[in-house]
């Protein structure tokens, strides 16, 4: 019964993340494409808006984590990092996969250009994005492994996220398929204000109390 209530209270911010996107999605008009491109589309952009989310299920979130405490905060911000990063991690594989059906430009050359191309922006802040999402997953799956102080790690992990998702959102902003007004606006919204509630943490409002290491 408890668990059902811890899941209740978080049940907005779920909305939120997951509502929107596909409301926007439906509601949207954007061009068809085949049915594998639009769910793939679909399944980054729900991946990409949890990771949006991972600001506010975190110990930042003062009033989420009084509700529900912050180790079940914490098991359920976890699971969303690993789960939706490895998503998003195969973002470029989406992109480069398809190109096997389409006789205009190989794999081969989808990569290289990919991978190669520094004239644009949006390119370069996608390769900025998945480098610091490369490095986020390690350090978080090998954090005891690399003997890092709890305290140390996390202040690194929050500063790295913002990184990764300033540059990711910039780079969908610039180069998204699907970033129309909505959208974007939603973005903006979110990452707004998840920095926010990042800067409260660490520099506004520094807590003298550590959270125990879970």
């Amino acid at each position: 019964m408890k668990k059902d209530r811890r899941i209740y209270k978080m049940l907005p911010l779920f909305l939120v993340f997951i509502g929107i996107p596909l409301a926007l999605w439906f509601l949207s008009d954007f061009p068809e494409r085949s049915l594998l491109m639009d769910s793939l589309s679909l399944l980054t952009i729900l991946a990409f808006s949890l990771l949006l989310a991972q600001f506010f299920l975190a110990r930042t979130n003062r009033e989420l984590v009084k509700k529900v405490k912050m180790s079940n905060v914490l098991r359920i911000h976890k699971f969303i990092g690993y789960i939706f990063i490895s998503v998003i991690m195969l973002h470029p594989f989406f992109i480069i996969v398809p190109k096997f059906l389409d006789n205009a430009v190989s794999p081969k050359d989808a990569l290289i250009r990919l991978i190669t191309t520094f004239d644009n922006i949006g390119l370069v802040l996608g390769l900025v994005a998945y480098t610091a999402m490369l490095v986020i997953m390690i350090t978080s799956f090998f954090r005891f492994k690399l003997h890092l102080k709890y305290r140390t790690w996390r202040t690194f992990h929050a500063y790295l996220t913002s990184i990764f998702i300033v540059a990711a959102v910039w780079h969908v902003i610039s180069l998204g398929r699907h970033s129309n007004t909505a959208f974007i606006m939603f973005y903006v919204i979110a990452l707004a204000s998840g920095i926010y509630y990042l800067l409260r943490t660490y520099l506004f409002k520094p807590t003298s109390k550590s959270i125990k290491n879970v």
